[in-house]
């Protein structure tokens, strides 16, 4: 079998390293190598041609050194004075876990009293992790550095350790790094350290952890750990500012030996009121004998903070058609489909490749439905069909008569069960048999619905144009509805307690299962087609004003937002911790959902009103320059002076 540290190596590139060792480590190191290479199932394990890890078992260095690739710590790695341990970007540490003094704690340790200089890149990350098949805080100890002369993590992502980075009377810097699930994210003693633009989560004791040492912690994100800052004892400079922190047990700690007072200002504390952010921090409010914090909160999320990121889009290909192209591209496996203003439906793979086309004669902008044998669409002749997804062989078609309301923009199709739904521009929402077109019941909503219903197991939120949000069972029963002052042309969002909805007007609406309002907020700008998207508690929500939302799903209250985009027609779509936005300017924008900031964008030659589809590494939808495109998100080197 493939030793359980290999497991998650990459195949490392070479590089030259030179170091000073006893004879008995380099007898170890052979012997371990040896194994490696020559055991019975390793071979297998690695790519041809791929250099074996470098394994170290309690080495000592005393000269300068360099790592790259593939790097195993099985034990203690010592730098000593005077050397300087250099590792190159993308290179891997991972930490065989041992516990030989039985503390419940890993043995695995990077010690530094010489230079450490782990400088990564936006794109080749330095990853300091352990080798265990299943990962857990306190797998490996630390890197301690204790009197080293420059201390630079810059780029390094640092999980599974105790205490991460453990410093003494060491001036350093930690710059775009993501510090999670560790035990603890650092331990400064008698330090001098900046911690700039890095993302510290999920520790389960604190994120940061200083006594009497002087830092500059700025233009961090904090957020899920134990403690965010735990401040034991201090008797140096502070500064502590333009960082957001959120979801900590306690935003802020004093420990029991620090009776002085601190002063933190322009911090983001997960909310502008300053009472509400108070109860986030640990001081005489909770034990009388140590001090007390004042805050002065940002009233906002703050801007830039966090790993500065440099992303770019590149265009994989483009499909042409004869017109504009704003239904969304639906997906199964590799193959999509999509309608556009030429009458056309297209079937293609997902690298752009047409499989066939089939000409339907009238508009088609609404999404389709697929099953495992046919493809459905509506068109603007107001007829429904089914089509062989082989070959694009006509099976039926379903006619609906025609109404005042017949002018643009249709609802998409949904399979459910062995029914297809069709929300008609007549205001009559239509279920029909799959798989022959039967028509099975019809509820009169109110026209026109330009919308698909959302599906919340046996029950169906349906949203129309004269305002009527309106719940149905399966079987065409309708169960509740509520009208609105404004048109509903969005499909309704599913948040636990029950619907969301937005108005043409501007009003977002939160009902719970049995139609009551919970909550709503005016948002001062008009709402077309781009449907709320709720995930992880927030809802998401763009605005044809260009304003890109975040709320609390349970409250509404707002969390951030973003103006200046286009006008935005098309739903956003969650990936990754990023929104993806098209908008009316033929924008797409790739927004971060902590921060509402941009990270890239990609501009095309019309309307991007065709919600973004994620297939694999690539991002698909149409617009109004008559393509289909894909576009691939790729890391860049940042320019971002130091």
């Amino acid at each position: 079998m493939t030793p359980s540290f290999l497991m998650n190596f990459r195949p490392p590139v070479p590089c030259c390293r030179r170091f000073s060792a006893s004879f008995r480590e380099v007898s170890v190191r052979l012997l371990l190598l040896l194994i490696l290479l020559f055991g019975a199932c390793a071979p297998q394990s690695r790519p041809p041609h791929s250099p074996p890890p470098q394994v170290f078992a309690n080495l000592e260095i005393h000269q300068d050194t360099e790592w790259c690739g593939s790097v195993v710590i099985d034990g203690s790695v010592k730098v000593f004075k005077g050397a300087t341990l250099r590792i190159q970007p993308g290179t891997d540490i991972a930490f065989v876990r041992r516990d030989d003094d039985r503390d419940g704690l890993g043995d695995g340790v990077l010690i530094v009293e010489g230079r450490l200089l782990a400088e990564g890149t936006s794109a080749a990350p330095i990853r300091f992790r352990s080798a265990a098949a299943a990962p857990q805080p306190g797998d490996w100890l630390e890197i301690r550095v204790d009197f080293s002369r420059e201390t630079v993590l810059r780029h390094c992502e640092i999980a599974h350790s105790a205490y991460t980075l453990h410093a003494h009377f060491t001036k350093g810097r930690v710059e775009d790094c993501v510090i999670r699930h560790n035990i603890d994210g650092s331990r400064l003693g008698q330090a001098r350290f900046v911690f700039a633009h890095n993302l510290i989560e999920h520790n389960e004791g604190k994120g940061i952890n200083f006594r009497n040492s002087t830092v500059e912690i700025t233009r961090n994100i904090i957020r899920h750990n134990g403690s965010g800052i735990f401040l034991f004892e201090n008797d140096r400079a502070l500064d502590i500012r333009h960082n957001n922190f959120y979801g900590n047990l306690e935003n802020f700690r004093l420990g029991d030996f620090y009776t002085g007072d601190v002063h933190l200002p322009d911090n983001w504390w997960g909310t502008a009121d300053p009472e509400e952010a108070a109860q986030t921090i640990y001081d005489r409010k909770q034990d009388p004998a140590i001090g007390t914090v004042t805050l002065v909160p940002a009233p906002a999320w703050i801007e830039g903070t966090g790993p500065r990121d440099a992303l770019i889009f590149k265009e994989t290909w483009t499909l042409e058609t004869g017109g504009f192209v704003d239904a969304p591209v639906v997906q199964d496996g590799d193959e999509l489909y999509v309608g556009g203003w030429d009458g056309t439906l297209y079937a293609l793979d997902s690298r752009g490749n047409l499989r066939w086309r089939q000409d339907l004669g009238e508009v088609i902008d609404g999404g389709a439905a697929l099953d495992g044998e046919n493809v459905y669409v509506q068109t603007w002749g107001r007829q429904v069909v089914a089509l062989d997804r082989d070959h694009g062989q006509v099976r039926w078609r379903f006619d609906y008569p025609p109404s005042t309301a017949d002018d643009h923009r249709q609802g998409g199709l949904t399979r459910v069960g062995d029914l297809l739904l069709v929300p008609a521009w007549n205001g009559a929402l239509y279920a029909l048999a799959a798989k022959s077109g039967e028509l099975r019941w019809v509820r009169e909503i109110g026209r026109p619905l330009r919308c698909a219903p959302a599906v919340a197991g046996e029950r169906l939120y349906v949203a129309s144009g004269d305002g009527t949000l309106a719940a149905v069972g399966l079987d065409g029963t309708l169960l509740w509805r509520v009208n609105h002052g404004s048109p509903l042309l969005a499909t309704p969002a599913l948040a636990e307690g029950g619907p969301l909805v937005v108005e043409r007007a501007g009003r977002l609406s939160a009902y719970d299962a049995d139609g009551h309002l919970r909550w709503r907020r005016e948002l001062g700008e008009p709402c077309y087609y781009a449907a709320p998207l709720v995930a992880d508690g927030a809802v998401y929500l763009a605005t044809a004003g260009g304003t890109l939302w975040k709320l609390n799903a349970v409250t509404g209250t707002v969390i951030w937002r973003r103006a200046g985009l286009g006008p935005v027609y098309a739903t956003p779509t969650l990936h990754d911790g990023r929104l993806l936005v098209g908008d009316n300017d033929g924008v797409l924008h790739l927004i971060g959902v902590d921060s509402g900031e941009e990270v890239a964008n990609w501009t095309v030659g019309g309307a991007i009103q065709s919600p973004p589809l994620v297939v694999g590494d690539q991002v698909i939808f149409g617009a109004r320059d008559g393509r289909v495109h894909g576009v691939r998100l790729e890391r860049a080197e940042a320019t971002v002076g130091r």
